[in-house]
């Protein structure tokens, strides 16, 4: 079995830090985070600011992402298939219906977004690349179980209790697996307001060449702001896109359902 690299480790656990605060973290904020002794944040900091990853500021003396962090994933944003196949998809989506879209895909066990598109529409909704989505309260998490069978479905939701976001999350597993076959059955899934409150999502799956599912299309929107909106025209265009991205990934034509 291989050894790991704790130095790595603890190194990756602070550019996540300071990649989800809005604000910069002193030594002490960060090492209390990660539950190690501020000695030890201190020597990773002094690599990863010499390495320019990590910026101190002057005033404060604490830190935030350097610009370096910046390039780590261009090279993945002009090469990797799936995401130059979905990124025109999430802006036509965002510039012709004012919808919001996201694309995720599983690493390990984690439902990770990849693309994040915001409309030009009154509402935001704060979802980056490689922030953490939850499977049972997002349309993009409950379309990869529907995309699996049961057994794997269940795995993936792990033996803890299911955390509730808001007044609409179903926590109960065996009422989400039956929602979650609901979605199987007319070929998309849909959170409304459990994952974020006022917000609609309807999403749709993602598959290559070899018919596997490798990622979930999301279309959110606010129905408060946004009147004209309908949630089976919103499914049909987020059918419609996963599709279109499914093609260029060579998926047979014969594989998709249409929304019902």
């Amino acid at each position: 079995m291989a050894t790991k690299n704790q130095s790595l480790e603890r190194g990756i656990e602070i550019l996540n830090l300071l990649d989800g605060s809005a604000a910069a973290l002193g030594v002490r904020e960060i090492a209390r985070q990660m539950d190690v002794s501020p000695t030890i944040v201190q020597r990773l900091l002094s690599t990863l600011v010499d390495m320019g990853f990590v910026l101190q500021e002057l005033g404060s003396r604490k830190y935030r992402l350097g610009y370096r962090a910046m390039s780590l994933g261009a090279s993945l944003r002009q090469s990797d298939a799936l995401i130059v196949s979905a990124m025109p998809e999430l802006r036509r989506l965002a510039d012709d219906h004012m919808l919001n879209g996201f694309l995720g895909t599983v690493t390990g066990d984690r439902l990770i977004y990849v693309l994040a598109v915001q409309s030009s529409g009154p509402i935001s909704i704060r979802s980056v690349p490689g922030q953490v989505a939850h499977f049972h309260t997002t349309a993009m998490g409950k379309a990869f179980l529907a995309a699996l069978p049961e057994a794997e479905a269940r795995a993936l939701l792990g033996g803890e209790p299911l955390v509730k976001l808001t007044e609409r999350t179903v926590t109960d597993p065996q009422q989400l697996m039956d929602e979650v076959a609901e979605s199987r059955r007319r070929g998309y899934a849909i959170s409304i307001e459990e994952n974020l409150p006022g917000i609609v999502a309807v999403a749709a799956a993602v598959r290559d060449q070899t018919e596997r599912v490798i990622a979930s299309l999301s279309i959110a929107f606010a129905p408060g702001t946004a009147p004209d909106q309908d949630l089976s025209k919103v499914a049909h265009l987020a059918v419609h896109a996963a599709m279109v991205i499914s093609r260029k990934l060579g998926c047979p034509p014969s594989l998709h359902l249409a929304a019902s």
